[in-house]
């Protein structure tokens, strides 16, 4: 099977969880005989081809004029021009034998879409997140709507759809109106050996906390869906009961700012550290010395950063929502808050951190409870049978104009014109 997989991130473009989750899945994918041909966003200083891992890989320069990333639309219209012309001469080359097309999220819907109607081929689309749920069930912008129509677009014109978890699932049947049927669940993944060859971080440890302190960590994009506002708001109240907790967040994005704003006018500048962007190796490092890692989000599709941190063997607490509700058992492999609660995740913080016992139960069986469930080589095996059934009932039909369909209000019966 020839598979042609689209995405804008692949590494060492890393950028969030899609672009580790497209590689540990395309290379696994190899590893079960599929040809997987890779098209994405080029990377300063890497070639525009190559073969790595068994992944044939497709690096694509943006057109001028220079468009901000910013302007989300037009860079993404722009960046679906440059897919084009890259991908167009790869089916060209295999005519008749590459079998799929995978679209991961609404960044490559365009040239997706455009493909599977050009040469009539199955097109299959993992949505990772979705527009109305980033903005908690509201599309504030002309910008937003725009995006939530195209990723609309992409699991209408999509065989199959993937999604991560049972309440994406559930999310992207009630909003985009599909059939449950058309849509498979196939988890992210992790694998225990990356996690392995790193040692403990001790020595980076020892630049942030003190040889008494206790460290928090969060991992994850600095937008305002992912919730770190919350932890802030509940460090007060942790500092009572542990005086030398220090809080230290990685990761950039736009809310970074607003965010180191909070935490100074709460006179937490010495509590709370934002490292920014931290390498692989770094950031299991500090899994792994970490005495908790908080996972506060409001909006979480899936989430990765529980996976990692329970196979560093950090204990977990995590919101009480999306998908990662699936993964956490409470009192169990982890705890967990009620989003966007600064006591409920106080309460929670100051129990980790003041009961080794716990936090040691938590660790070991957070580790036995992943096991298989989330294993990579699983996960393709899944993939490959979404696959199997996206060519098997696949029926070419002509592109048909068609309005997006209303988007439900929260909290009500009523809809309105997405």
């Amino acid at each position: 099977m020839n598979v042609l997989l689209l995405s804008w991130e692949y590494p060492p473009r890393i950028v969030g969880g899609l672009g580790t989750h497209v590689h540990k899945l395309a290379v696994n994918l190899a590893r079960l005989g599929i040809n997987i041909h890779v098209v994405t966003k080029d990377v300063a200083g890497e070639p525009d081809y190559e073969f790595a891992e068994g992944v044939h890989i497709y690096r694509v320069p943006l057109y001028p004029p220079e468009i901000p990333q910013e302007d989300w639309v037009p860079w993404t219209l722009q960046f679906n021009v440059a897919l084009l012309e890259r991908a167009i001469p790869i089916i060209n080359e295999r005519i008749g034998k590459v079998q799929v097309i995978h679209a991961h999220d609404w960044l490559v819907a365009h040239a997706s879409i455009a493909l599977k109607h050009a040469y009539r081929i199955p097109l299959v689309a993992t949505i990772h997140a979705t527009e109305y749920g980033r903005h908690q069930g509201h599309l504030p912008g002309p910008m937003q709507r725009i995006i939530h129509q195209v990723e609309w677009w992409l699991t209408f014109e999509s065989a199959r759809t993937i999604c991560c978890s049972n309440y994406m699932r559930d999310e992207v049947v009630k909003i985009f109106q599909l059939p449950e049927d058309k849509v498979d669940v196939v988890p992210n993944g992790i694998e225990p050996g990356d996690f392995a060859a790193e040692k403990s971080g001790e020595r980076l440890r020892r630049r942030y906390v003190e040889p008494d302190g206790r460290m928090v960590l969060f991992v994850g994009r600095l937008v305002y869906e992912k919730g770190v506002q919350t932890v802030i708001e509940a460090m007060p109240q942790v500092l009572e009961k542990v005086p030398g907790v220090r809080f230290l967040v990685t990761g950039t994005g736009p809310h970074a700012r607003s965010l180191k704003a909070q935490a100074q006018e709460s006179g937490l500048e010495d509590q709370v550290r934002f490292l920014g962007f931290v390498d692989t190796a770094n950031l299991i490092r500090l899994y792994k010395c970490a005495d908790l890692t908080v996972v506060p989000s409001l909006y979480e599709p899936f989430g990765m950063v529980v996976l990692e941190a329970m196979v560093a063997g950090s204990p977990v607490i995590v919101a009480d929502t999306g998908g990662l509700k699936e993964i956490v058992v409470h009192e169990e492999t982890g705890l967990k808050f009620t989003p966007g609660c600064p006591a409920s995740l106080a309460e929670a913080m100051i129990r980790v951190l003041t009961d080794q016992q716990l936090a040691r139960r938590l660790t070991n069986d957070a580790r036995a409870y992943i096991g298989e469930r989330y294993n990579w080589s699983r996960i393709a095996r899944s993939t490959v049978d979404v696959y199997q059934k996206a060519v098997r009932h696949y029926e070419y039909r002509p592109r048909t104009l068609r309005a997006c369909p209303p988007l439900p209000v929260p909290g009500s019966g009523e809809q309105e014109v997405g």
